[in-house]
């Protein structure tokens, strides 16, 4: 019972947490016309193509608690892509503001244009940027009914130089704007401006990871931006909000070891080998692909693998303090190591699971039988299911080795969001070196992820 589970560092969290306190409940205006607003794609003039769906599904929240009807976005997506063929923000250009109500069944249309969306990561100057300009057409008369827009940014100047002076020689305030920018954070240290450059790219790096990227700043434009939107007129649930406006800044979290993401059904059996695994993973939401590939070894209950995330796509942004990782799991000792060549450090997990030890049940079928890599194959269609709640079920293909003892030497799974393949290449059937399996001599124990990120 092997299987890779992806595991996420959450601790990265307190970054942007603070105090969120329920603010005092306003009360509805009946009179207001809007009873059902839709909020549509918003035009993405940004270089992050995942941003305006963060930000469109963070409004809603903010419109609910400011006693707006909102069109789930899901349903919001389907009329417009299923009757009208629309997809993106960009098309609504060509669209009819009646014929958009009309068909969503909705008494006003959120228009939005996000126009920054990034960081700015230098090591001197490290900023992060959020900014848009929204508007609300009441499908009554097609007037506009409310209209806003505003910039949010928070930013950190390291080497003892002044912030203001940076932020201009940055080239971030460029003039003639009509958009305001607001400046939330405005932090100047004596600190080095290599240990700036690692903080920048280490959180941009995790907060992405987890979800959150740019989650504070997004959340107080949204905030500001909402405060000249007239009352809505219904009943709806107030979300919490934080006290006072702004996030308050929180200190540099303690972060765990996190683990190496690998994904889907895989399956090795008791042979010890060597190879070379191949992953591809798609998520079906976006079709974004992400491919790696890193050496195994096996011996035993033993498991290293070696990842370069450099070769990854976008990985070369990464700090080279942790751009490579060694992990090893040493099976009956339910312990793991996680080494960083690059500065050599390591960092342990006590009583950790097998890397491939879960409980699931597999259903297959043969269906035929091929060469992959040069080895003779039995291919079967499997469905996997697992046991407990938060392991979706997964379906696919594998194929199995008949020269090799059937091992499992390729999977194409996939399940509601994800579809993944992996693939072995390069096996030797030998039981990989024993120091393979042990913290290299010279490696010195960190306790904290981020120490590890902010390492010159």
């Amino acid at each position: 019972m092997r299987l890779y589970k992806l595991m996420v560092v959450v601790a990265v969290l307190a970054l942007i947490g603070g105090c969120a306190l329920p603010m005092p409940k306003p009360s509805g205006d009946p009179g207001n016309p809007i009873k059902r607003l839709a909020v549509l794609p918003l035009v993405n003039n940004t270089n992050d193509v995942d941003a305006p769906e963060f930000v469109r599904e963070h409004l809603i929240g903010a419109l609910e608690a400011r006693l707006y009807n909102v069109q789930p976005l899901e349903e919001t997506n389907q009329i417009l892509r299923d009757q009208m063929g629309i997809t993106l923000g960009g098309q609504l250009e060509m669209a009819d503001t009646q014929e958009l109500a009309r068909t969503l069944g909705v008494e006003g249309l959120l228009f939005g244009d996000l126009m920054d969306f990034h960081e700015t990561t230098t090591g001197v100057y490290n900023s992060r940027n959020v900014r848009g300009r929204f508007k609300i057409v009441g499908t009554g008369d097609g007037g506009v009914f409310w209209q806003n827009g505003i910039g949010v940014r928070s930013q950190d100047s390291h080497g003892g130089i002044a912030g203001d002076a940076v932020v201009v020689a940055a080239g971030v305030t460029a003039g003639g704007e009509d958009i305001p920018w607001v400046v939330i954070d405005s932090v100047s240290t004596n600190e080095s401006i290599l240990t700036g450059l690692a903080v920048g790219l280490g959180t941009k790096l995790i907060s992405k990871a987890v979800g959150i990227h740019l989650a504070r700043e997004t959340d107080e434009m949204i905030r500001l931006v909402l405060e000249t939107l007239p009352v809505g007129p219904g009943e709806t649930t107030v979300a919490a909000v934080p006290a006072g406006g702004a996030t308050p800044a929180a200190d540099m979290p303690e972060v765990p070891m996190p683990a190496v993401p690998v994904f889907g059904y895989v399956d090795f059996g008791d042979k010890d080998f060597s190879a070379v695994m191949v992953t591809t993973t798609v998520d079906k939401t976006d079709n974004r692909t992400v491919t790696f590939e890193m050496p195994v070894a096996k011996s035993g209950k033993k498991f290293r693998t070696d990842m370069d995330y450099s070769l990854m796509t976008q990985g070369e942004s990464m700090p080279p303090s942790f751009s490579r990782m060694v992990t090893i799991h040493l099976g009956d000792e339910k312990r793991a190591y996680m080494l960083f060549p690059n500065v050599k450090k390591y960092m342990v997990n006590e009583d950790v699971e097998q890397p491939f030890e879960v409980d699931y049940e597999v259903t297959r079928t043969e269906i035929g039988k091929e060469v992959i890599d040069g080895h003779a194959t039995i291919k079967y269609k499997v469905r996997v299911t697992f046991e407990g709640d938060d392991v979706t079920p997964q379906e696919g293909f594998v194929w199995r080795a008949t020269d090799l003892g059937d091992m499992m030497i390729k999977s194409e799974m996939e399940n509601e969001t994800v579809r993944f393949s992996t693939i072995l290449k390069n096996i030797v059937l030998k039981t990989p070196a024993d120091t393979l399996f042990e913290v290299p001599e010279g490696f010195v124990e960190s306790k904290n992820f981020m120490e590890i990120v902010m390492q010159e």
